[in-house]
């Protein structure tokens, strides 16, 4: 046993010593591969010893390590997909010595066919493109590149966009990203583009477009636009967003793509669903004319019967396929994205009575206080259908012509459930007492889309000319139909159920809405570059014209339990209601939220860019817009005031832009343009709705939104995708809108709200952006602080000791605008191992506390408490064209709170609402969305 415990030692320290020999004889290479032209490391290329194993993929930062190589003379071979082949013969590699700076260069592949070059387009899709374009740009821009869009734990263009700097997003009731807030502007002060052409919004109310209608997939990149030049459209303050979707390839490209997931907050309780399929997508009014008596029998049932759907399952499908043909003078693309989402949150809200109260408790007298009228919990189930085409053919007559003809179709139905508890809150009540419980089931059915076809040109009409030009349709529509509530209710005494049989029916309400937006425009742009004093000169000038017309229709019909008695609920079915009143049988089909609009916009700028230095680019000019508006409402002659009105204003806008080229890698930007902000449609007609709160009418009086806007920033692009990003900004904002109070308020009347403008404001900030690969790893930052003040008139109620009566006075409140947040910042971690094929990145957004909901009563005002999401994703290549994914959003559970920054108060003493855990302020709402993972193939050929 002993002589073979000494054998065994024997032959391990022979082995041993034979490792450490071969370990001593074995070095590593080291060294780069980029592109000759742009510096761009060309990540996931292969770089290999000829005939031999040993073989090594490019990192993030362009680096490769071939290690454990013996020493000899070896020739190293370099290969990339759209590039030449390149190799190095005789590197040698001395014993126990590294050979380090064995870099190649590598030149893209160049085909000249009938006189037309064709460059291979293959790294548009990358990081270190973005950072090009991005360093490369004549404006103040924030790209993310459609692989960091296919890594990212997102699959809609909303939630991708809260990853680029300065930017947080505004989400829906089911907790996805609708809206893009950029630089502390809400969302009315943006504007978006596909492909460089403004498309209209399927919103009934505003311009600005719900960013959640496209699946993030079609994207070959996504721009944020922060500083505008003379070429550009005008209406944006905080930024312009352009998806760029994707083109052509060089050769043939099919990507393939299917996933399945779930939400873990269906582990928990079902998902409510319900038949759409019986719903009238028309009312009764349209159907039958305007004077039709609807009974009940008009309205279906079976879409208010709410269903139990366990454990949904979340599926998405894509592809995207292209070639060129014809000698490489036709390029094709062709895109789809399905997808079949089930979201949901569970909700919490206290609503506050509309009018802030004065009163007195244990001889203490307190002024302008919150009370509260109702407590509710909610669940919401909500599943997205998301469907998007789009396809590109561009055609190359000849060197100096070229053509192409985008489409784009995108559609979303959206089907809403809402299973509400209504706890009824007298003054001061915080727990069981008197009063009523009511239950709400509320169905809604969304269907929004957008379709725009763009037709372009290029051609060089000489040397030094060029010309070219876009013809556009689009047309955005929403149809809300038949958005059906019904209320059952009971009652309390001291805690105890008044009702035990059940709930007894009370009113049921049917909403039809629906609205079209369509836009005609005509783009034309002429680049002329001559030589003026030995510089080169680029002169441009141009314009548009876009003819836009709008309709808007809504009823609503109110019907109540029938008969003079309580009726005890059993089931929709079997509930029985009728109308009031005769009239209100009719519904409301003419109102003032019924009109038709139109809008022309004529635009015109002249531009110039040159080097006025061998480092200096100046950039300025002037842009000219002119905007005429015309609206008519369904409401007859001498019902209202404005029942139709004609608006027209004509804005001058200078921008002037400087960058300066430190040195290759470096860049500093000042920028200064002047842009505006047109009010929503819906905002100038003079609409009368019943809000949550509060009423709202609209005010054809309203100006439109004109701003100053300042950029400073310096950036560095180090190597590959590496960036630093560095920057300040100022706006001066002339007539901001905002919600707000008539000037003269009657303290006994309902509070009303109207968009007003409000003065001036101001907006400033800084941000900051890092990325940073070393090796395989690599991270993605950034941060933006803004601030934001504005300044406008609230009610504050209090008692007069005078008169011995409450009295209503108004007061100036200074505050942030609406949705702007004082800190936002996002950090992702990434992992990238090309040898193995595995991608990974954790991500993790803040957003700061910001105002939500601004209240006509002075400090009553709504706060979003700060909210972070972690989100994680990876890719992993299985075989050869395969790679299998995930996507898991909110590892953490996050949930959003609002509060009222005011203690409450009960018998004098600091007390909770519902879903309180302090007593320094008001608990409102709260809504919580659980984790939801993805996991899915992709085809890649």
């Amino acid at each position: 046993m002993r002589t073979n415990n000494k054998l065994i030692f024997k032959s391990f320290l022979s082995i041993l010593f034979a490792a450490i020999v071969n370990m001593a004889s074995a070095q590593t290479i080291r060294g780069k591969v980029t592109d000759a032209v742009t510096g761009e490391p060309l990540v996931g290329a292969t770089v290999s010893l000829e005939d031999t194993k040993f073989s090594a993929i490019v990192n993030l930062d362009g680096t490769y390590v071939l290690k454990n190589i013996p020493a000899g003379k070896y020739e190293i071979k370099v290969k990339y997909s759209g590039y030449e082949k390149a190799k190095q013969k005789d590197v040698e590699v001395k014993a126990g010595q590294d050979t380090k700076g064995i870099n190649f260069q590598l030149k893209t592949e160049l085909k000249e066919l009938s006189g037309v070059v064709v460059k291979s387009t293959k790294n548009v899709e990358s990081d270190k493109a973005a950072r090009s374009l991005e360093k490369n740009a004549d404006v103040v821009v924030n790209n993310l590149s459609q692989k960091a869009i296919e890594l990212s734990p997102d699959v809609t263009v909303a939630n991708s966009l809260q990853r680029i700097s300065g930017i947080s997003i505004e989400r829906s009731s089911s907790g996805e990203g609708r809206y893009a807030i950029i630089r502390g502007m809400d969302q009315r002060y943006n504007s978006t583009l596909v492909n460089g052409i403004k498309i209209p919004s399927p919103d009934d109310k505003f311009r600005y477009v719900p960013m959640d209608l496209f699946p993030s997939d079609l994207l070959e990149r996504l721009e944020v636009i922060k500083s505008l030049t003379p070429s550009m459209e005008a209406d944006a303050v905080g930024g312009t967003m352009n998806l760029v979707m994707k083109n052509a390839p060089d050769k043939f490209k099919l990507n393939i793509y299917a996933a399945g997931g779930f939400n873990t907050l269906f582990n928990q309780r079902d998902f409510k669903t319900f038949d759409h399929s019986v719903i009238n997508k028309k009312d009764p009014a349209t159907l039958n004319g305007p004077d039709y008596f609807a009974t009940s029998n008009d309205f279906a049932r079976a879409n208010l019967d709410l269903k139990k759907l366990a454990n949904p399952i979340n599926g998405q499908l894509g592809f995207t396929i292209g070639n060129r043909f014809l000698n490489k003078k036709l390029g094709v693309v062709l895109g789809g994205s399905y997808q079949n989402m089930y979201r949901g949150s569970d909700n919490i809200f206290n609503r506050q009575n509309p009018q802030s109260q004065t009163f007195v408790q244990n001889g203490t007298r307190y002024d302008n206080v919150a009370t509260f009228n109702d407590g509710f919990t909610r669940e919401y189930s909500t599943q997205q259908r998301r469907l998007g085409f789009n396809n590109k053919w561009d055609y190359t007559i000849n060197e100096n012509n070229k053509i192409s003809l985008y489409n784009l179709y995108i559609h979303m139905d959206e089907f809403q459930s809402r299973y509400s508890v209504d706890s009824s809150l007298t003054t001061q009540r915080t727990g069981p007492g008197s009063g009523n419980v009511a239950v709400y089931n509320r169905s809604r059915w969304q269907i929004q889309s957008i379709y725009n076809s763009t037709l372009q040109g290029e051609h060089n009409l000489s040397g030094k000319l060029k010309f070219n030009w876009s013809a556009v349709y689009s047309l955005a529509k929403q149809n809300v139909p038949d958005q059906a509530e019904y209320e059952v209710d009971n009652e309390v005494k001291n805690g105890i159920v008044q009702n035990p049989p059940g709930y007894s029916v009370a009113g049921m309400t049917r909403i039809w809405r629906n609205n079209s937006d369509k836009d005609l425009s005509g783009y034309a742009n002429f680049i002329y570059t001559p030589t003026l004093a030995k510089t080169k000169v680029e002169l441009s000038a141009g314009g548009l014209y876009r003819h836009k017309e709008r309709d808007n229709y809504y009823n609503e019909y109110e019907l109540s339990s029938k008969g003079s008695g309580v009726q005890t609920f059993t089931d929709i079915y079997s509930a029985a209601y009728d109308f009031s009143k005769a009239e209100k049988a009719k519904g409301n089909p003419i109102n003032p939220n019924c009109y038709n609009s139109s809008e022309n916009i004529a635009a015109g700028y002249v531009q110039a860019k040159l080097m006025a230095t061998k480092k200096l680019q100046v950039l300025g000019g002037v842009r000219v817009e002119n905007t005429d508006q015309h609206y008519t409402t369904a409401i007859p002659p001498g019902s209202i005031d404005d029942i139709y009105g004609h608006i027209w204003y004509t804005d001058v806008l200078p921008s002037l832009h400087f960058k300066y080229l430190i040195n290759n890698k470096q860049n500093l930007r000042a920028s200064y343009f002047k842009s505006i902000s047109r009010p929503g449609f819906f905002e100038i007609t003079p609409y009368q709705v019943h809000g949550e709160y509060y009423d709202e009418k609209g005010n054809p009086d309203l100006n439109h939104t004109q701003a100053d806007n300042f950029d400073l920033r310096y950036e560095y692009f180090p190597e590959g995708a590496d960036q630093v990003l560095a920057g300040v900004f100022y706006k001066k904002i002339k007539d901001p809108i905002e919600l707000g109070l008539p000037d003269r308020v009657n303290p006994h009347a309902a509070v009303t709200l109207m968009p007003y403008n409000f003065g001036n404001a101001t907006n400033y900030g800084f941000e900051f952006v890092l990325t940073k690969f070393i090796g395989k790893f690599g991270v993605n930052a950034n941060y933006t602080y803004t601030k934001s003040k504005i300044t406008t008139n609230k009610l504050y109620r209090y008692y007069n000791n005078n008169s011995g009566q409450d009295t209503t006075s108004k007061l100036s409140q200074t505050r942030p605008m609406q949705g702007q947040s004082d800190n936002v910042g996002n950090i992702s971690l990434l992992y990238k191992n090309g040898k193995i094929g595995l991608d990974i990145q954790l991500a993790f957004v803040y957003t700061g506390e910001r105002l939500t909901q601004v209240s006509p009563y002075y400090g009553l005002d709504v706060w979003q408490q700060p909210y972070n999401q972690l989100d994680f994703s990876f890719e992993q290549k299985i075989i050869k064209h395969f790679t299998f994914y995930g996507k898991i959003n909110n590892l953490t559970s996050s949930k959003t709170k609002s509060i009222i920054k005011q203690a409450y108060l009960y018998d004098g003493t600091p007390s909770q609402l519902a879903g309180q855990d302090d007593f320094k302020h008001i608990f409102v709402q709260s809504d919580f969305y659980k984790i939801s993972y993805l996991f899915g193939l992709k085809y890649k050929f």
